[in-house]
């Protein structure tokens, strides 16, 4: 366009350079710039438990992924239009399950599952949810929007082999679509993650090189008030062999907002010279004079020269230049009005410096170099200075200048503390090796190999530290769980620092392209037992956060093994963990008030996760405050009173829900309900909050 503009302006003719400057202004209003994908891809996600009914789109359990919809439902028979054009075919009921395109409105819950228990009851949980993740978000934005500290997420890399599926079909490389695919893919996600964050929230992204250029654009044009910088890990040191080069590394994009800031934990994650603190060490100035071997002038010429000194001043202020063999220096004389030190051994004969005149003359600038008393015997003056050690410690921030002498030209060094040191953007330790702190740590808690590519457990810690290092009880939400490393993760910084950091672990029961082609030979498909007990949520990430907590694998067993730091696998970690899988629920059905069970584990995630979950009954009781949690639920607002008199004995209540059909009763009993941090009508908030989620998509 700026081409175009530059060849209108030579048009002479001042009406039509105006109208055609003026066509050219409407065709960049319309242009897009920057990153440019289809990003109305239909996308479905499988919604279990519906039944098929007249207009609802399905899928087939041994299908090829096509959609259909429902013309006719004649007891178990349905009759099928093809979504996507073709013959209509008729099908059993159960052969079919319901899908829903991005747009329609869902209305979910969870279905409590397990809580493992190895802390206070009291103390917040850990929250892990099995569930398609948008539809996850869509709840969470309900449960958790504005209230987010840190979201965590490794998105499928798009890498060509079949790791991931768009509209329940396999993308791999041979889909020409495949990148645009993964971008509206990705897009979703994220615009409905960023309202999840606090105003200081950070989101982390780790990626490879196969989308990495894509997804820098993609976060760019997303979150353009978002301060972002990628770091790059190293995840195998050994190298990936690959055409040409041999990749070691992986990428994590951080995007920090508002006041967000980030600081390490004793590490730096590159510096070779060390990960502990070593201010008990003190910082070792090394002598001028070379000893050992090649310490005679003769050795190194080049290297005998006269440092000068300012005897007054008690400072090295430069160098001569060096004096060629075989002149002798009179070691008395001045030089440009200065004391000159020449090296002198401890037998008076020639020796040589340690560093070349030129370079001493850069250290004698920063005040790296420092003069001590004259030595009568020798007749010359002790010289030290930094050596390259500590310069690249003080480069790496490990070593801090205190202060600057400017009589002596000499600075104070000290070795700074271990928090203050700055993490770097690219990061390279052992234990971020994804074999060791990943392939192993699942080995060992599992009993076998059944999760491909985890992150080492230490890398995330190491991320959600540098982020999370000044926050008390901070949210982590991870919507592409996996294996459940994030939890792992959050567990080991809790036991580090002392903190009470819980997590929102969502990931899908999905199978591998090779299991779900074996067991649909055997005849087995979605919703099958037999089918879902191999998919990732029942086969890993389940029983892998359980054994991350009790330090037992799945047969009772102690884990075998210990963290790169000392505590084994089998001591476990005093945290707490409700485990649930969400459900679709009929809204006709939530409004009329018969799905609290369902819909009473957001209430107490909305009110802190604090103390076991506990579904109750909805009707049996006038009101609820379910024991530990801090909400409260009135079901019969004619008990208001009453109700309000109860919640004085209860000190920890935070949030309080109301269910009523009328809005005036609604406003007049939240006004009378002040210095709580949330009062809502139940139903009716709930209820529209999914009506207007359907409209989040771009």
């Amino acid at each position: 366009m700026a081409r175009l503009e530059e060849l209108v302006d030579q048009i002479g003719e001042s009406g039509l350079r105006q109208e055609l400057l003026e066509e050219v202004r409407r065709l960049k209003e319309e242009q897009t710039f920057g990153l440019v994908f289809e990003a109305h891809l239909p996308e479905v996600v499988a919604v279990p438990g519906l039944a098929p009914t007249p207009g609802a789109h399905v899928q087939l359990r041994k299908g090829d992924g096509s959609s259909f919809r429902v013309l006719s439902v004649d007891g178990s028979r349905i009759s099928l239009e093809a979504a996507e054009g073709g013959a209509g075919i008729v099908a059993e009921a159960e052969e079919a399950f319901v899908v829903k395109r991005f747009g329609e409105p869902v209305f979910p819950g969870l279905q409590w599952l397990e809580r493992v228990e190895c802390a206070d009851p009291k103390r917040a949980s850990h929250t892990l949810l099995d569930a398609e993740n948008y539809h996850a978000l869509q709840f969470l934005d309900y449960v958790l929007r504005g209230q987010v500290d840190c979201i965590y997420i490794d998105p499928p890399y798009n890498t060509g082999d079949a790791q991931w599926k768009y509209n329940n079909r396999f993308v791999d490389g041979n889909d020409a679509w495949r990148h645009s695919k993964w971008l509206s893919f990705m897009e979703k996600r994220l615009v409905l993650a960023r309202r999840l964050l606090k105003p200081d929230g950070v989101l982390i992204v780790t990626i490879d090189e196969h989308e990495v250029h894509h997804l820098g654009m993609l976060l760019e044009q997303l979150f353009p008030d978002a301060y972002r910088q990628m770091v790059t890990i190293v995840i195998n040191p050994k190298g990936v062999t690959q055409e040409r080069f041999s990749r070691v590394e992986e990428y994590a994009f951080f995007c920090f907002w508002g006041a967000s800031s980030v600081a390490g934990l004793g590490d730096d994650y590159l510096s070779l010279s060390g990960v502990s603190a070593a201010k008990s060490r003190s910082v070792r100035w090394k002598g001028l004079l070379r000893s050992g071997t090649n310490a005679r002038r003769e050795d190194r010429a080049n290297m005998f020269y006269p440092v000068l000194i300012d005897e007054q001043r008690g400072a090295v202020v430069g160098t001569g230049d060096p004096l060629p063999l075989p002149t002798e220096p009179d070691v008395t004389a001045r030089v440009d009005g200065y004391a000159a030190a020449w090296p002198i051994r401890k037998d008076g004969t020639w020796g040589n410096w340690g560093v070349g005149h030129t370079s001493l003359r850069g250290l004698i600038e920063k005040g790296y170099v420092s003069v001590g008393g004259f030595d009568e015997a020798r007749g010359t003056w002790a010289l030290s200075y930094l050596s390259r050690q500590p310069q690249r410690e003080i480069d790496d921030g490990i070593l801090t200048v205190m202060r600057h002498d400017p009589v002596r030209n000499v600075v104070e060094v000290e070795y700074a503390e271990e928090k203050k040191r700055r993490v770097k953007t690219v990061w390279h330790r052992t234990r971020h090796d994804a074999g060791t702190g990943g392939t192993d740590v699942i080995r060992a808690q599992l009993g076998a190999r059944l999760f491909d590519f985890p992150k080492s457990v230490y890398a995330v810690r190491d991320a959600l530290a540098a982020v999370l290092h000044d926050r008390e009880d901070a949210v982590v939400v991870d919507f592409f769980a996996g294996s459940g490393t994030t939890l792992h993760a959050l567990s080991l910084l809790n036991q580090q620092l002392g903190t009470q950091h819980r997590c929102v672990l969502v990931t899908n029961n999905e199978l591998s392209k090779e299991d779900s082609t074996k067991l649909e030979k055997r005849g087995f498909g979605p919703g099958d037992a037999e089918f879902e007990a191999h998919g990732v949520f029942e086969k890993v990430t389940r029983p892998r956060c359980r054994a991350t907590l009790t330090g037992l694998r799945k047969d009772g067993t102690p884990v075998p093994g210990a963290h790169l730091d000392g505590p084994p696998f089998s001591a476990g970690f005093e945290e707490n963990l409700e485990v649930f899988r969400l459900r679709y629920l009929d809204p006709d059905s939530v409004d009329l008030g018969r799905q609290y069970q369902a819909i009473s584990p957001a209430l107490w995630m909305m009110a802190g996760c604090h103390g076991p979950f506990e579904a109750g009954e909805d009707g049996v009781e006038a009101w609820s405050f379910p024991e530990r949690s801090r909400h409260a639920v009135l079901f019969d607002d004619s008990k208001f009173p009453e109700f309000k008199r109860a919640l004085l004995t209860h000190e920890d209540i935070t949030h309080v829900f109301l269910v009523t059909d009328s809005n005036e009763a609604f406003a007049e009993m939240r006004a009378d309900l002040s210095g709580f941090e949330q009062v809502s009508m139940l139903y009716r908030d709930y209820l529209r909050n999914f009506t207007i989620n359907t409209g989040l998509i771009r």
